[in-house]
């Protein structure tokens, strides 16, 4: 299970790489909701770490 956390979605050229990340794991076999986890942030909308911890657990049951 794989996790990436992306706590600079509100600035446009990270975003844009990020997805290009995604999309480059997609190609490879790994998708979101199956075996990765993805989180997003910006400045002003923090991670929530109790979404986390539940993520998680749901994931690993």
């Amino acid at each position: 299970m794989l996790k990436i956390s992306s706590s600079m979605m509100d600035n446009p050229e990270y975003a844009r790489a990020a997805i290009r990340k995604i999309e480059s794991y997609e190609k490879n076999g790994i998708y979101p909701g199956e075996n990765l986890i993805l989180t997003f942030e910006t400045q002003q909308n923090v991670l929530d770490f109790k979404i986390i911890e539940e993520m998680i657990d749901r994931y690993l049951q």
